[in-house]
């Protein structure tokens, strides 16, 4: 007899509420303007560390978000890092909607590839 593949729903929720916590407790104690300085030999690097673990832990609880939503984590990510990359743009201030849609058709054309590359494969 086959044994079924099950997934575990009530870890990978929990974890998702621990993973959108993190990411409200970076929202609201955390300061974006905080710049921790990096020194690489002699170049000194002001590194914004509060932005990056926010746009992490965003990532993060995004992609297990989507990937429980879709019922398949390479979607999950895909979306998730589409809307990261939609704020990261925004925040350096280069959204238009010409950038948009650049990011959406790769997004979008890396999905198509992927999932054909995943129905070609004889297993």
């Amino acid at each position: 007899m086959a044994r079924k593949h099950r997934r575990n729903f009530l870890p990978t929720f929990i974890a998702n509420i621990i993973l959108w916590l993190s990411v409200a407790l970076i929202i609201f104690k955390l300061s974006p303007a905080q710049k921790t300085q990096l020194l690489i030999t002699n170049y000194q690097l002001p590194i914004p560390v509060n932005i990056i673990l926010f746009f992490l832990a965003l990532t993060l609880s995004l992609t297990l978000t989507l990937a429980l939503v879709f019922g398949n984590t390479r979607r999950g990510l895909f979306l998730a890092l589409f809307f990261d990359t939609c704020l990261l743009l925004r925040l350096i201030k280069q959204a238009t909607w010409l950038n948009f849609f650049l990011i959406l058709a790769l997004f979008l054309t890396t999905e198509f590839y992927f999932s054909l590359h995943r129905e070609n494969k004889n297993y």
